[in-house]
């Protein structure tokens, strides 16, 4: 084997798992606070590894930047370049290979209903207390929703998913 093919081959695979993410999440953009890129970067951080999930995280969250140029650009760019990086931080530190699919379900489920407090403290310094406040309460239907979505989804797919996935590692990439 090449001397470089390694990093190609990485390279690909997070561009691919981006990809893949952001066209799921496009998918499901019509649907109020159901998302499965938590889930998504959650089991490619856990199987593929720390340093491939957070450059997946970052790729996918600069792919969704773009759409930016169709829907406008705003706050939400900051908050995503902290929440999807942040995401892999936590599920580097939660969760293992093996980790049984209720504790996926909690801390992704826990992600979602709080992944508008950096928004909030953005919110914040840019137009102060009672527009942050106004923010974070009048959203509380949303991260309920979200928190719920992503604690289902967790609980009966991040096991199906982390198994087929890592029998793709070891059958094809062989990370």
């Amino acid at each position: 084997m090449k001397q470089g093919t390694p990093a190609i081959r990485d390279i690909a695979l997070i561009g691919v798992w981006a990809a893949l993410t952001f066209g799921v999440k496009l998918v499901l953009a019509p649907v109020i606070g159901v998302e499965l890129v938590s889930l998504l970067l959650a089991v490619f951080t856990v199987v593929a590894g720390f340093g491939r999930g957070i450059a997946a995280a970052l790729v996918f969250t600069s792919i969704t930047v773009l759409e930016s140029a169709y829907y406008g650009a705003g706050d939400w760019i900051v908050l995503y370049y902290i929440n999807w990086p942040l995401l892999t931080v936590l599920t580097r530190v939660f969760l293992k290979k093996g980790s049984g699919e209720l504790r996926a379900a909690v801390l992704l489920g826990l992600f979602g209903l709080l992944f508008d407090l950096p928004s909030g403290g953005i919110k914040l310094v840019l137009f102060g207390p009672v527009y942050a406040l106004t923010y974070l309460i009048s959203g509380i239907p949303f991260d309920l929703a979200h928190g719920a979505s992503n604690f289902i989804t967790a609980l009966f797919l991040f096991r199906p998913l982390a198994d087929r996935l890592d029998r793709l590692k070891s059958g094809i990439w062989k990370i």
